[in-house]
């Protein structure tokens, strides 16, 4: 799970295995090699 921040409720998860600083307009894609060919996380 990656914890983007921009909390509109005031929850937050117990577990995070990464914290990334995005815009709100950013996403972040998780991409496996037996689906897409490529295997990462991504920000785009």
């Amino acid at each position: 799970m990656i914890d983007r921040g921009h909390r509109e409720l005031p929850i937050q998860p117990d577990f995070c295995g990464k914290q990334v600083l995005t815009n709100k307009d950013q996403n972040i894609e998780l991409r496996l090699k037996s689906l897409d060919k490529i295997e990462g996380v991504f920000l785009v």
